[in-house]
């Protein structure tokens, strides 16, 4: 929209018009949200991947153990008092626990893209 007079474009006014002070502050804030949350980020991540080898210790060892135990206690040698059901239920559940982490810290991690060409 030019004003006829000058030649100019014409300034927007009205309850729709943003001010250049408005969208700055807007921006400074957006900026300020946007580092904060990739010091959480990173700081959660940090903790995560840190975790991650002591989980991965205990919950792949334990899944593993508790199915080769449930194996054969409950179906080798089929001892009829053996929790062979619930055994093998939290083999899995260990596992799915391990699996669920892994997804979790996925939430906060950016891994590279291979999919570009080179």
């Amino acid at each position: 929209m030019t004003d006829l007079q000058t030649g100019r474009a014409a300034k927007p006014q009205g309850p729709g018009f943003v001010g250049s002070a408005v969208c700055w502050a807007g921006t400074a804030l957006g900026w300020a949200v946007f580092t904060a949350w990739l010091v959480l980020r990173c700081a959660i991540c940090a903790i995560l991947v840190l975790g991650e080898p002591v989980i991965r210790a205990v919950l792949v060892p334990l899944a593993f153990l508790g199915f080769l135990v449930t194996m054969i206690f409950g179906f080798l040698i089929g001892d009829p008092r053996f929790p062979r059901w619930g055994m093998l239920a939290f083999s899995v559940g260990a596992l799915v626990l391990y699996w669920c982490y892994l997804g979790f810290m996925s939430l906060f991690m950016s891994l590279p893209s291979h999919d570009r060409e080179r």
